[in-house]
């Protein structure tokens, strides 16, 4: 998360932007321990034809406040078919329904269905989001990587629910709806797939008005 503030009396979408970068992965890795032995994100390298694009996803809160997460081993194809068919490279998308976005609340590929491993969140307890995360990257052919750009440079961050933040907290300046993050994973054959991978942070609300904020 960034501290972007509040303009004006209405919250506005993420300040550099929204979009997807889609590639091959190159390599991946866990930031070190701070001086509490907490490790905050997880980072992977992905290779498009435009250079390799830096990728942080927050596993693990530095604050009390815990990451949770919620896994599609088997996600169906159809309601990212717009995303889907975007060649290597990072791609803009507009904050709506039809961009190819993504908004955990609203998008039809990401409510409970049979291909979804679990029917609600779940808490990180330090090892078990890496260790998911580490599983879902292997033979992983394509990697979608939804977020806010990097001002400066190859990247992608905000890879994480990007609504329902408290009223009142430096992060609800950047609540808006068909913004969060995420991950896409798409595997080749003998395992074809498609996996979807989510976190957000246990103070955001599972449900949020037009404006992306709490209900």
């Amino acid at each position: 998360m960034s501290a972007n503030p509040v303009r004006g009396s209405l919250p506005v979408p993420l300040a550099d932007g929204y979009g997807v970068v889609i590639g091959s992965l190159k390599k991946h890795w866990i930031d070190p321990p701070d001086t509490q032995g907490r490790w905050p994100h997880y980072n992977m390298t992905v290779e498009t034809t435009a250079g390799e694009y830096h990728c942080v996803v927050n596993l693990k809160s530095r604050s009390e406040v815990k990451v949770e997460y919620r896994d599609f081993r088997s996600a169906g194809t159809t309601s990212f078919a717009s995303v889907l068919a975007k060649p290597n490279g990072f791609h803009p998308l507009p904050r709506t329904s039809t961009s190819g976005a993504l908004d955990f609340i609203r998008h039809p590929g990401l409510q409970d269905q049979p291909g979804c491993s679990c029917t609600h969140w779940l808490k990180e307890n330090g090892v078990n989001l890496m260790q998911l995360v580490e599983y879902y990257l292997i033979g992983a052919q394509r990697v979608l990587v939804f977020g806010e750009p990097y001002a400066t440079g190859l990247g992608v961050h905000n890879v994480h629910m990007n609504q329902g933040d408290p009223v009142g907290s430096p992060f609800a300046g950047e609540n808006a709806i068909w913004q969060d993050g995420g991950i896409l994973l798409e595997h080749a054959p003998p395992q074809q797939r498609l996996s979807a991978l989510l976190t957000r942070f246990e103070t955001q609300s599972l449900q949020t008005d037009a404006l992306g904020q709490p209900l």
